[in-house]
């Protein structure tokens, strides 16, 4: 009878999922055609992995880490603080490094990591320190970030702006600017944004690259300075969420070699920070008014790039509190362009349909996350993604 019963279940799972990759494929045809540029995207397939009750993943860092042992997703547990290795083969979880916040091996306030190889993490954390783990979560060397021209307040390896690393160099940014509504663009300007660390040195220290943000990008009015990046080869690309452009770095050079004009017929309208218009709803109904963009990633397996952007957001037309779409934005929808940046095409997804902040690329596409709280599927208990395609693009299989 167990048996039986198993292979009922299986059938089941097995029913369940290709009916809603059918219903996705539908779901995705079906999007907004306001763009000439509309980009159709499939369901390739879809990625599902239980989590044990212990497990609280944290959806703003999910690291794709591809080794000789095959493919895996990284995922900080919040519950019990360490580092969850998942196998997208095995669809399980395979390997956990703990993680301390106090004590010989503590790194106090975490905010993000970076897996260079099985045995060597990168974690960062507040007071901004870079922290080196083994495998075992042990604490090997820890990297103090300063900057005696600018406060450091802030660094990250998110999703948003992990760390970067090849060649044994390090690249870590520092996004934010002290006294934002009395600082002048001149003054913003002048301050150095980008620091490496190079691991093959003796005594590695942090190192600000003469990097500035362009002039002009405040023209329009004061801008959130939130921003995105990636690399491809010697570039880094940085991308800011409420400015069009695309700022093109040379590692090798360390200067900024020139800004692209990267625009999304969804995106028209940025919003406009007042300190006087801060607080309570009012800033974020204003926020959810306007469009912005969010993650840029780098597609090494197809050599294209991905700038996920948010559409202006109807409240009135959807069932949920302000601050409950704020969290969430129904409305989310990605560029796809070459590795020249020139736009192969656009697409939006359905309303609540990924869950913002969480995607990574894989070998078999852009995995995007659709546990987002605000559909009636979702489900605490699973890492669910949907391995999104695009026409045009070549896949391996």
């Amino acid at each position: 009878m167990d048996a039986f019963l198993y292979h009922v279940i299986q059938d089941y799972n097995r029913m369940r999922k290709f009916t809603f990759c059918l219903f996705s494929f539908f779901l995705l045809a079906c999007q907004d055609k306001g763009s000439n540029n509309t980009l159709q995207g499939i369901t390739f397939d879809q990625l599902e992995i239980p989590l044990l009750l212990d497990f609280n993943p944290d959806r703003v860092r999910s690291q794709y880490y591809e080794s000789d042992s095959g493919e895996f997703l990284v995922v900080l547990n919040k519950t019990r603080f360490s580092l969850g290795f998942f196998s997208i083969e095995e669809r399980r979880l395979v390997k956990s490094i703990p993680l301390t916040k106090e004590g010989p091996n503590g790194i106090g306030l975490d905010n993000g990591f970076l897996i260079i190889s099985e045995d060597s993490i990168l974690v960062a954390t507040i007071p901004p320190k870079i922290r080196l783990l083994n495998s075992e979560g042990k604490l090997l060397r820890s990297y103090p970030v300063e900057n005696k021209s600018n406060d450091v307040n802030y660094i990250s390896s998110t999703n948003e702006v992990p760390f970067l690393y090849s060649d044994k160099t390090f690249f870590g940014i520092q996004p934010f600017i002290d006294n934002f509504f009395e600082i002048t663009e001149k003054e913003a300007t002048s301050i150095d944004m980008i620091f490496s660390v190079d691991f093959s040195k003796a005594d590695p220290k942090a190192d600000w690259l003469p990097i500035k943000r362009p002039s002009g990008f405040w023209d329009e009015g004061k801008k959130d300075e939130n921003l995105s990046w990636t690399e491809r080869g010697d570039s880094i690309i940085i991308a800011p969420y409420t400015d069009h452009g695309i700022w093109i770095i040379s590692k090798k050079q360390k200067k900024l070699l020139q800004v692209i004009e990267c625009k999304s017929s969804f995106i028209n309208e940025f919003h406009l920070l007042d300190k006087n218009e801060l607080g309570g709803d009012k800033g974020i109904i204003q926020s959810l008014e306007r469009d912005r963009y969010e993650i840029i990633m780098y597609d090494k397996y197809r050599d294209v790039f991905y700038r996920m952007f948010f559409p202006r957001v109807e409240i009135e037309k959807f069932d949920f509190t302000a601050r409950q779409l704020f969290a969430n934005r129904p409305l989310v929808g990605v560029m796809v362009m070459d590795k020249e940046f020139n736009l192969i095409g656009e697409h939006l997804f359905q309303p609540h349909y990924v869950q913002p902040w969480n995607y990574f690329v894989g070998k078999k596409g852009l995995y995007v996350s659709t546990n987002n709280p605000n559909r009636d599927d979702f489900d605490e208990n699973f890492l669910r993604y949907d391995i999104i395609r695009f026409e045009g693009l070549k896949y391996e299989d």
